[in-house]
């Protein structure tokens, strides 16, 4: 009897899965992109680190002369922000000096994830 119930659970677990909101599982791998998460945990985004990533982009390439597209896709009630930097344009090591700088302008920021 107590297998029966237990295999239920299971299914039913494994048949909510695809239903059920998850962060990690929603992010879609963008070829020749850096992207920059913003998650909440019930209390909002850091809205102060998504500014300062929003200027960081358009100083950088000011600063550097470069084109560097990006979108912003909002997601959820609480702020949740994606930015999708566009650096397909940027040479390997361009790009990995990009990501250190951005990384040093994140470093006090909470809940935010870069792929």
């Amino acid at each position: 009897m107590k297998s029966n119930y237990l295999k239920r659970c299971i299914l039913l677990l494994i048949w909510m899965l695809p239903f059920t909101s998850c962060a990690i599982l929603s992010v879609e791998k963008i070829p020749n992109s850096i992207q920059i998460e913003f998650y909440s945990k019930g209390a909002g985004i850091d809205f102060k680190a998504k500014k300062l990533v929003e200027e960081f982009i358009v100083n950088y390439t000011e600063t550097n002369k470069l084109s560097i597209p990006y979108t912003i896709k909002k997601h959820g009630k609480e702020g949740e922000t994606t930015f999708v930097v566009d650096v397909s344009s940027l040479s390997k090591s361009k790009k990995k000096k990009f990501k250190e700088a951005l990384l040093v302008q994140l470093k006090n920021a909470e809940n935010y994830r870069i792929f």
